[in-house]
């Protein structure tokens, strides 16, 4: 889900963004106002002091007595103690812990609480969802502490009680009980009237845990029947279902129609600046916002980032530019190490988040279901078995799909996940990005991707769903490693996206590259299928005017250009914002395809524009989940289909010994010309418990033992890669799944070869 931005424009990227950090709870637990609830920084300690002026002197004291501090003295003596207590430096909070507002960066939640407190108003239930390390809990204790005569956080009791309604009504009264001591000796029926009299708001965190006991919820979810509305209650969770001791599965319960999918905006880069100094971190404000574009909009991200350039910088107040942001993230990012990189690197830093790496049940590669397997390789799916539903969801694996729209989302959707057919998808896209590698690495995942696009639009959709933010950014350039400028759009250049297009498609489709003939054309993105089939690409940002785009537009059309008039398959891409890029694309010169790329703010998907006929423009979303789109036109309403480009096909089964598959399908290969490789014979089947390549080649020598006269030593084992033959040089590799059509391939040395 993207992202929207509270607060001005500024320069640099521009990001919706996509996740939260753990946000901080504010020590001194200030009221908060309709606009600024909380002092961010720049502000400075009188904001700050403003606020203590606004307590009463009870509230005073309170603060003083859980510091150990005098409690006597006037109102203004008690606030300038509260004020010397203040540390000037603040710290980056630890990851999963909460912060503290007056002693570490800070995230402010005024504008959040501002829309929730309307929300309830009018809805009076509402149930916030949101994944794992995604601030809900932060959120509940926020409210409870900067508010606590208004919001009660009533805690849970442990799981084996979840369902017993006395420790629910004991917990309910405990939360109660500080602000509304007149209830401390009343019934269930006196508390909750209370509640509703004072326009007050029970907070249930974790809410699927109360779920489980009908008896005690349905006395304030339901309107009772001595009040006119119901009581104001907020839920949270990441989960929709609770279960008992038994076992028994409790769902969200019918009185909570009002159901969201939170995602909290992120604030403006200048609200973070100073503070981010004060806990000796030093960066422009375009290369604060760039660092949360690269995180994807996940606040817990973008603190574990900070961390990380605190320790790069350990104490040189020399503040980073967006260039030198840039460079140093680009040296550091390779999403094909994940598993291999130190603890104390950038993405090292990024795993110690449960919005990447999961911990509990399923924190061992080995332990991952299948489901999930599936998930990751072939998109969201509506056919998950409810149990295993859930405890992915509790875990931080999964979360229900929000349907895509062309607008910007708001921060509280709406959503009924309890509708028939809803999807759940992975829950974070950095996270689809590590578990992909992770498994890849530890138990030999491998996808399918068909590799035979039939239009430029298919292949582009091919590799989309792989470019995020930091993907696209990760690029090779000046002597920081990426180029330092942005586009008109405050976006990066076509060249980041052409060479993350690139990267992706080799690996993904095959024989793709840039071309760079000054003469015949340099074409962005040029694809060679097997078949010869070619495809060449031209990318130019919308923001360098009509003019420039037809030119683009022109070069298919030149005779000397012979890369982009001889393309089989041609199209001009133009990447820009959502805004007018519909009529962009529609303007544009018939003749070849043309489609418009519009990534959303946080670089977690992108809204795609093909040109049917004439002005005719169709759209779409495309995710940033790792999984490989297709496309094709159709002759009814919305007139274009959108499939998997990609399916599962294997993995070792989870467990401490992993097993091979029954049998390793090998043919032989030959060279006449001692270059290129062709098949000889058919292809046949190895079996046995092969675990690596040195096995294999045992295997092959027992099972053809009068074809191969030699030892097993002199087999050199080959695999098909990108329409070639690669030697596979390591003995210990392990095998992948294999079939006749998709086969190892094996050498024997002149003169070891016997019958056939």
């Amino acid at each position: 889900m993207a992202r929207h931005r509270v607060g001005q424009s500024r320069p640099g990227f521009k990001v919706v963004l996509f996740g939260v950090v753990s946000v901080v709870l504010c020590f001194l637990h200030l009221p908060i106002s309709s606009r600024q609830a909380l002092a961010i920084p720049g502000s400075g300690r009188e904001d700050i002091r403003t606020k203590l002026y606004e307590l009463t002197v009870e509230q005073l004291k309170n603060k003083l007595r859980k510091q150990g501090l005098k409690l006597t003295g006037r109102k203004n003596e008690l606030v300038e103690r509260l004020m010397k207590e203040m540390p000037v430096k603040r710290r980056i909070p630890k990851a999963e812990d909460p912060a503290v507002f007056t002693t570490d960066v800070f995230i402010p939640l005024d504008e959040t609480i501002r829309k929730l407190d309307v929300l309830l108003q009018d809805e009076r239930v509402v149930f916030l969802r949101a994944g794992v390390a995604s601030g809900k809990s932060t959120l509940a204790q926020h409210l409870c502490t900067t508010q606590p005569s208004k919001y009660f956080g009533v805690h849970a009791p442990l799981a084996k009680d979840a369902a017993i309604f006395e420790m629910w009504e004991r917990k309910m009264r405990a939360a109660v009980w500080g602000q509304n001591s007149n209830v401390k000796d009343k019934d269930l029926q006196d508390m909750i009237r209370s509640i509703y009299d004072n326009d007050q708001v029970l907070v249930f965190d974790e809410c699927h845990l109360l779920f489980a006991c009908p008896e005690f919820h349905e006395q304030f979810l339901k309107t009772p029947s001595y009040l006119k509305r119901r009581p104001m209650v907020l839920l949270l969770s990441a989960a929709s279902e609770g279960t008992d001791q038994q076992g028994r599965t409790y769902l969200t319960p019918a009185a909570v129609p009002a159901k969201y999918m939170w995602t909290p905006p992120i604030p403006h880069a200048n609200e973070l600046v100073d503070q981010l100094a004060e806990a000796d971190v030093y960066l422009s404000q375009d290369a604060v916002a760039f660092f949360m574009d690269f995180c994807a909009g996940h606040r817990s991200l973008f603190i574990r980032s900070m961390e990380w350039v605190q320790q790069k910088q350990s104490g040189d107040s020399t503040r980073w530019d967006l260039t030198r942001a840039q460079g140093e993230v680009s040296q550091a990012w390779d999403t094909d190490n994940w598993t291999e990189t130190p603890d104390d690197s950038l993405m090292g830093k990024l795993q110690t988040v449960r919005a990447i790496r999961v911990n509990g049940a399923f924190s061992d590669p080995q332990s991952i279901p299948q489901q999930f397997v599936d998930i990751l390789c072939e998109g969201p799916t509506a056919g998950m078995d409810a149990n295993l539903r859930r405890k992915l969801t509790l875990v931080g694996f999964t979360l229900p799909v929000v349907p895509a729209t062309d607008r910007i989302p708001e921060e509280f959707t709406p959503l009924d996940w309890a509708k028939l057919g809803t999807k759940y998808g992975v829950a974070n896209y950095m996270m689809a990005s590590y578990y992909r590698q992770a498994l890849a690495k530890k138990r030999q995942l491998t996808v399918d991707v068909d590799r035979s696009p039939t239009s430029c639009t298919d292949l582009l959709l091919r590799a989309l769903p792989y470019l995020l933010f930091a993907d696209v950014v990760a690029i090779q350039g000046d002597k920081f490693g990426i180029r330092s400028d942005v586009s008109q759009e405050e976006l990066p250049f076509e060249v980041h996206y052409t060479h993350a297009a690139v990267r992706e498609l080799k690996r993904l489709v095959g024989n793709t590259n840039s071309l760079e003939s000054t003469t015949k054309g340099k074409v962005d993105i040029y694809t060679t299928l097997e078949d010869g089939s070619t495809f060449a690409i031209e990318a130019v940002m919308s923001s360098r005017g009509a003019t420039s785009i037809a030119k683009h537009r022109d070069r298919f059309e030149s005779a000397s250009m012979t890369n982009y008039a001889h393309a089989q398959h041609k199209c001009l891409l133009i990447i820009g914002k959502c805004g007018d890029m519909r009529e962009i694309v529609g303007k544009v010169r018939d003749g070849i395809e043309v489609v418009g790329l519009a990534p959303n703010p946080s670089h977690t998907g992108y809204y795609v524009y093909v040109k049917r006929q004439g002005e005719k423009v169709v759209d779409f979303h495309i995710p940033c989940d790792g999984v490989a789109r297709g496309f094709s036109w159709k002759d009814e309403e919305p007139f274009f289909e959108i499939s998997s480009a990609q399916k599962f096909k294997y993995i070792e089964p989870g467990g401490a010994a992993p097993q091979r598959p029954p049998a390793v399908w090998v043919c032989q290969l030959g060279s006449p010309d001692g270059k290129n490789f062709e098949v000889i014979g058919n292809p046949f089947p190895v079996k046995g418990v092969l675990a690596n390549v040195d096995d294999l080649k045992k295997a092959i020598k027992q099972e053809k033992p009068n074809r191969v006269i030699c030892n097993a030593d002199e087999i050199d084992i080959y695999s098909q890669k990108d329409g070639g033959w690669v030697k596979e040089e390591k003995m210990s590799a392990s095998l992948r799944e294999t079939d006749e059509a998709d086969c190892y391939g094996f050498t024997i040395p002149a003169g070891a070869a016997g019958a056939t």
